[in-house]
């Protein structure tokens, strides 16, 4: 199992190395920890190194942060640049949906922007992209990434209609599923609808999945709810889609120096 989305650096973590010894003790092999701004990045940087072979860092800019800058696309993609040999993909970058900033259009345009870099980061440097683009976004998202030539991507969480998610499949990208799959409709009609080969899965911790595991942050292992979540949904063996899903991220993010 290979947890794609989570936020280790997080306050609401205050021990990782005990996250991640219960994460190896419950079969997941590698996790992959995006950062959302300098600062984060910087922690994603560090846990990497702290625990090789099992934390993987990318290097973003999330478009919902409270204040968003030109000077910070530049500073992301320096970091990615500078750290390349360090990281496994690019993101989380995206458009914003939620909070207050989300329907201003100076901070549609910045974000837009800050895709674009990120897509052609990516593609030059042979980088995956951790994509952040909820319901409506994901289209305009990938019709970016499109013209940016991107190559290798995930949406993460993903959710929007299925004229757009069959767009973004055909394209050959990745979307991820949270262990809200065990309950959430919209994300089990998402497992029904992709092709095992093309999703991967994920926490999006420490955002904590309530109806599965109350209030508590999550970690990487909860991703065999969403496994044997998906498993149930497809009509197949939680093996498979464990190692399938698994091989995946692999691709994904060149975890073993192959991509897709």
């Amino acid at each position: 199992m290979i947890d794609t989305h989570i936020h280790l650096d997080s306050a609401r973590y205050d021990d990782a190395a005990e996250i991640c010894r219960r994460a190896a003790a419950r079969g997941v092999e590698a996790i992959v920890v995006p950062g959302i701004d300098p600062s984060s990045n910087r922690a994603a940087l560090q846990l990497a190194a702290r625990f090789p072979g099992l934390v993987y860092a990318a290097a973003g800019l999330h478009p919902e942060l409270p204040a968003l800058e030109r000077l910070d696309i530049d500073a992301m993609a320096d970091t990615v640049r500078r750290n390349r040999a360090a990281i496994c993909a690019v993101g989380e970058v995206g458009l914003p949906y939620y909070g207050p900033a989300a329907g201003l259009p100076e901070r549609q345009a910045l974000a837009r922007e800050a895709v674009h870099c990120a897509a052609a980061l990516a593609r030059d440097m042979d980088l995956a992209l951790i994509v952040h683009a909820p319901h409506e976004t994901a289209a305009v998202a990938l019709q970016i990434m499109r013209g940016a030539g991107t190559r290798r991507a995930v949406f993460h969480w993903h959710k929007s209609d299925q004229a757009t998610t069959r767009a973004i499949l055909d394209a050959g990208f990745f979307v991820s599923l949270t262990p809200e799959v065990v309950w959430r409709e919209r994300d089990r009609e998402l497992a029904r609808l992709a092709p095992l080969d093309q999703i991967v899965v994920e926490t999006d911790g420490p955002y904590s999945h309530r109806r599965a595991f109350g209030d508590r942050p999550a970690e990487p292992w909860m991703v065999s709810e969403a496994i044997a979540a998906i498993a149930a949904i497809k009509g197949l063996d939680r093996a498979e889609v464990a190692g399938t899903t698994t091989v995946n991220a692999r691709k994904l993010f060149a975890l073993d120096g192959t991509d897709s």
